[in-house]
């Protein structure tokens, strides 16, 4: 059966914001276990300054999925703008207002919503 490139590539979106919701929700289960609630909330943090950037890039890129190749590039640079913008912020915030904070589990979230992301776009399931 033959299925439209939109609806793929929506389905790989979805699929792809699931996986890394689900790493980031694990780390911050794993950092409750093993070092309290100040590293849960601490990778809780992380992962949201990763997988909320995520969504907004998904959010723009996604309408322009089919569209011509320049307004697919232009739509890319912006959302990579809007992503990377957003991501400084939502640190910005974190560091200036959340106190305590286990800085090694926020990037530890960080990180492991990145690395799932990037492992889930390369798994072919």
């Amino acid at each position: 059966m033959n299925v439209p490139a939109a609806v793929d590539n929506r389905h790989l979106a979805r699929r792809w914001m699931r996986i890394q919701a689900l790493a980031g929700l694990g780390i911050a289960g794993l950092a409750a276990l093993v070092a309290g609630h100040v590293a849960a909330y601490s990778s809780m943090f992380g992962a949201l300054a990763a997988y909320l950037p995520g969504v907004a890039f998904a959010l723009i890129v996604a309408r322009r999925f089919g569209a011509d190749s320049g307004a697919f590039l232009r739509a890319a640079v912006l959302a990579e703008s809007v992503k990377w913008l957003f991501c400084a912020a939502i640190c910005v915030a974190v560091f200036t207002g959340v106190k305590p904070l286990a800085a090694g589990w926020f990037f530890a979230g960080m990180g492991g919503v990145m690395l799932a992301g990037w492992l889930g776009l390369i798994s072919n399931r």
